[in-house]
């Protein structure tokens, strides 16, 4: 397996937690559209993280040599991440800032060893995939800090570090600041008229050329971990007009779910979960909330889960 994507993917395993942290917060650009972030150390010690993290077992020999040869295992090691997305679907080229503990000196020394490419860049050793300006970046900023993302976005990352750094917007700030004390997992996106793109049900044209998911100004979510898992979801609206109608339009598309769900014990499920959602309107604001036990979510991410069986190098 390549080396940066070892690395990456060791990374990502913890993303069973996110946190607001001003330090990291700092590293991403203050206009990023999207922003999300997770608390580790909660969702590590919850049983769905750890039902997260059994499943990756089909990467576990590689992430093993890795443990090994840095010292830094995202089980026991990493804490908080936080990421900035170009696109306000999150889809996007993504930084990602993480806090745990680092060992710079081992982490470069695998790196030179296991033929990756090691570069410094404004007084930061990093580590890279390659010579190509598409190749990703890795870089342990200090002995708790580390980036990783594509080449450009982890240089800027890098100068925020060492330098000063525009700060996130003061309004921005306090909802990461509200969100992440009471979630787990949070996210902010804004300039979400793009996210409606991605819906191709041709039943739901209707709607798409009203431009009602398009009125969506910004979007907000998080996330709680426990015996019940709980999800909230809240959407600003360009108008009440239009936070009503979100409101009927995510029950019609309940009820889709609901009619094809007769042959089909997915569908089934998720109409079961469905007839839970709590969903409301109250002047521009949209918002909907649902509580999931955490065995139930744990049986609709599993099947997810082993449909990927062959890695990608």
């Amino acid at each position: 397996m390549n080396t940066m994507r070892t690395a990456l993917l060791t990374l990502a395993t913890a993303i069973a937690g996110f946190a607001a942290d001003p330090a990291l917060l700092r590293i991403l650009p203050a206009d990023a559209p999207f922003l999300a972030g997770i608390h580790a150390d909660q969702i590590k010690s919850s049983r769905f993280g750890q039902f997260l993290l059994n499943q990756l077992k089909s990467e576990e020999a590689n992430m093993q040599k890795f443990i090994d040869a840095t010292g830094f295992d995202p089980r026991r090691d990493l804490t908080e991440l936080v990421v900035a997305s170009s696109d306000a679907s999150g889809k996007g080229k993504s930084v990602v800032a993480a806090r745990g503990r680092f060992d710079t000196s081992r982490i470069n020394s695998f790196a030179s060893t296991s033929g990756a490419k090691l570069t410094t860049y404004n007084g930061v050793q990093v580590l890279t995939g390659g010579g190509s300006e598409r190749a990703g970046w890795l870089a342990v900023l200090d002995a708790v800090t580390a980036v990783a993302g594509d080449q450009d976005g982890v240089r800027a990352a890098i100068d925020r570090f060492k330098g000063s750094a525009p700060a996130i917007n003061t309004a921005t700030l306090a909802k990461i600041n509200d969100l992440s004390a009471r979630y787990d997992a949070w996210m902010i996106s804004t300039g979400v008229a793009r996210i409606a793109d991605d819906i191709r049900n041709p039943q739901v044209g209707g709607m798409m050329n009203n431009n009602l998911f398009q009125s969506m100004q910004s979007v907000l979510g998080g996330v709680r971990f426990g015996a019940n898992v709980e999800i909230m979801a809240e959407a600003t609206m360009r108008s009440e007009k239009d936070a009503t109608a979100m409101v009927d339009v995510i029950r019609f598309l309940a009820g889709m779910v609901q009619l094809n769900s007769q042959n089909d014990k997915r569908a089934a499920e998720m109409a079961t979960l469905l007839e839970k959602v709590q969903l409301n309107s109250t002047g521009t604001q949209f918002r909907m909330s649902l509580t999931i036990p955490e065995e139930t979510l744990e049986g609709i991410v599993k099947p997810a889960a082993n449909v990927r069986k062959t890695p990608v190098i």
